[in-house]
């Protein structure tokens, strides 16, 4: 059953988990001991909201009735009622029900005289537990004869002295009141209800009550005139004992750790939390506070997976709502901002061009001028680039709320519908690792290019944690397996930001280069040759080369491709002007000779020109490089360029009467080999004799 939090105070000092009894005991000795049949003493009991006045109040109530059995202890509830009238009646209602049941008759109908004689407009008062009717009944019979009120005051007190029976009335949450009502209050305290024997314990909140009573007239706004003016109101003022340092610490780690228990999370234990120490302690330091916290968090943790976000990060941010809800509101609308650390503005000055800093003022300015300190402090745990513009990196490699991925999370506290589970992919990809992809080629295959991105990016994160030994070994190939085969179903690099088929070829590419060193160069070909061509298998090993050069194994995987791919190659040279059309097999040339494998691909081509199996135009044709033109809706493609340093590389350097004829204007914006080769006519340079100026 889930843990719900009530605010309800403590009903007895067995309850009592803060070491408070002891103080109850004393303060019931004072207030039973304070000369209860000469005189009326007002005892305040202040400490601030949440301290645990009410408990205290119960714990005084109980002692007083089990320990000084001549005592009666009633309720009175000011704030219950809506005018001075009804406050009154409350007030008598209140005495009246302290009073023994049977001896009491007499001093009952002497309140009810008193009480219509100090408030006449008073409607019928049930302060003696009977019906309506018969309440009205007896204080129409006490209006027979109206008395002056000091008269009829005396006489009831009269006859509470004779009963010897002391009364202490507890009024809880006076701070409630408005001021005119809180007037209203310690009137009824010092005049109308004076009566010796009669004891009153005030609970308040000292602050919030001198607020109230600086609004009324009679004070005129001084709060020290405030202060001075319930001085002559409580004559005992007693104060909730606050908690100690160990005790609030030892509240919140219980109460995290049973919520973290609660929501079936793992333990943590970077530090940060126990860094924000001050600040729990200065936002938190009554029970409410603590257990109100608490209780949002035990809301919010089971809502989203601990493998969604980061624990930690959700347990400040439960801070920051609950002490600094409109600030808490704000901060998705500077989302930006406090990720990045700065406005996104450049400024000039030092060594470079740097973003101008994000200035917090803005945010801190719906918190209280006190508190501003540790709002600041838990914004710049939460989003560290804030304190340090754009050289701070994440923490680490946590699913943070400074990173942009998982930000919206934290406020949706759940997965947001633009967003994708990270267990869901995580598991596809697990599956897959063993064989089975059906989950993951739905990921990757889905028409949204973004969302495809997305789950690359989640993809790689499963990946990065497989074990690096012989197991991640086999799980990651037979992922790069699965991705290569669905590779084509991917949506197209069509757009400038999302390009799923691109992040795909980066993603197997760090496959690769977490593979451990027992990984043999044989598996990995065999699993890149599950790629639908050549041009996705190097552009994989160029990913990987350009991330981490000069790895052994990588050469080797290289070197093997390098046969397959002259043999494509010159597959293309011979179809001449019936070749595929599309990307021309240019990027072969420049992947062979950085393998040094070119002069073994010049020396077929040679051989492939003195079979007549091509020609001089066909290898100049592949050497015809379009340019795309930006904003051009169609044919977005020109021929502008031949590259003539590839030609050099490819061609021997023989005469030619080709390398003689006139150049042939064409239709530059048809990309046809054929219309290339005419393109190129004309425009060629027969390759130098040197060796050394051919490369």
């Amino acid at each position: 059953m889930v843990e719900v939090w009530s605010d309800e105070p403590i009903a007895s000092k067995d309850e009592d988990v803060f070491d408070r009894v002891a103080y109850a005991v004393q303060a019931a000795r004072l207030i039973t001991e304070s000369d209860p049949g000469k005189s009326s003493i007002v005892f305040g009991l202040t400490g601030a909201w949440g301290s645990g006045k009410s408990s205290m109040l119960a714990m005084i109530q109980e002692e007083i009735e089990t320990s000084y059995s001549a005592w009666q202890v009633a309720r009175f509830t000011p704030w219950a009622t809506s005018d001075l009238d009804g406050l009154l009646g409350d007030f008598y209602a209140s005495l009246s029900t302290a009073l023994p049941p049977k001896k009491a008759k007499r001093l009952r109908k002497s309140l009810g005289t008193l009480a219509q004689v100090a408030a006449p407009a008073t409607k019928a008062i049930p302060w003696i537990g009977g019906t309506v009717a018969a309440t009205a009944k007896m204080a129409s019979e006490a209006l027979v004869k109206q008395e002056p009120w000091d008269k009829a005051f005396h006489r009831a007190e009269s006859d509470l002295l004779s009963l010897k029976t002391p009364i202490l009335l507890i009024a809880d949450d006076i701070d409630r009141l408005q001021s005119t009502e809180l007037l209203g209050l310690l009137k009824v305290v010092r005049l109308l209800g004076r009566f010796k024997g009669v004891h009153y314990l005030l609970a308040y909140d000292e602050a919030t009550l001198f607020q109230t009573l600086s609004e009324t007239d009679l004070i005129g706004g001084e709060s020290d005139a405030a202060a001075r003016f319930l001085e002559k109101i409580v004559q005992y003022p007693l104060v909730v004992p606050p908690l100690l340092e160990t005790q609030l610490i030892d509240r919140l780690d219980e109460g995290i750790d049973k919520a973290l228990a609660d929501a079936g999370r793992r333990a943590i234990s970077s530090g940060k939390l126990g860094a924000l120490q001050k600040v729990y302690l200065s936002q938190l330091s009554t029970p409410r506070a603590i257990d109100r916290y608490l209780a949002q968090l035990r809301h919010h943790l089971p809502l989203v997976d601990q493998d969604e976000i980061n624990d930690e990060d959700l347990i400040i941010l439960t801070l920051l709502r609950t002490t600094f809800p409109v600030l808490y509101a704000r901060l998705p609308q500077w989302k930006d901002e406090l990720i990045s650390g700065h406005t996104g503005k450049l400024r000039s000055g030092g060594s470079g061009p740097l973003y101008e800093p994000f200035d917090l003022a803005s945010l801190l300015s719906t918190v209280p001028a006190p508190a501003q300190e540790d709002a600041r402090v838990l914004l710049s745990t939460l989003f560290p680039k804030i304190d340090s513009g754009i050289r701070v990196r994440y923490p680490d490699a946590g699913k943070h709320i400074c990173d942009h991925r998982y930000f919206d999370r934290y406020f949706a506290l759940g997965i947001p519908t633009h967003d994708l589970s990270d267990i869901e992919v995580a598991r596809g990809v697990a599956a897959a690792g063993e064989g089975a992809d059906t989950t993951l080629r739905a990921l990757l295959t889905q028409p949204e290019g973004g969302r495809v991105v997305l789950v690359i990016d989640k993809a790689a994160q499963a990946t990065t944690a497989m074990a690096i030994d012989s197991s991640g070994d086999h799980q990651r190939l037979t992922v790069i397996a699965s991705v290569l085969s669905n590779l084509d179903q991917l949506p197209t690099d069509s757009g400038y930001l999302a390009r799923p088929r691109s992040s795909a070829i980066e993603w197997i590419a760090v496959m690769l280069l977490q593979l451990s060193d027992h990984a043999a160069p044989a598996s990995i070909a065999k699993a890149l040759a599950g790629a639908s061509s050549l041009a996705v298998q190097a552009q994989i090993i160029r990913t990987a080369e350009h991330q981490k050069p000069g790895l052994a194994w990588l050469d080797d995987v290289a070197a093997a491709m390098c046969p397959s791919m002259i043999e494509e190659f010159l597959d293309h040279l011979r179809a001449g002007d019936d070749a595929p059309e599309g990307e021309g097999p240019g990027w072969m040339v420049d992947f062979l000779t950085s393998k040094n494998r070119r002069d073994a691909l010049a020396e077929r081509i040679a051989v492939a020109l003195k079979n007549q199996e091509c020609s001089l135009a066909d290898i100049a044709a592949r050497c015809v490089i379009p340019q795309q033109l930006l904003g051009a809706a169609e044919r977005p493609y020109r021929l502008r360029e031949f590259d003539q340093s590839r030609f050099n590389l490819l061609a021997p350097p023989d005469p030619d009467p080709w390398y003689e004829l006139p150049t042939i204007e064409v239709d530059d914006t048809d990309l046809a080999w054929a219309n290339r080769r005419a393109y190129a006519t004309g425009r060629v340079k027969r390759p130098p004799h040197s060796a050394v100026a051919r490369e």
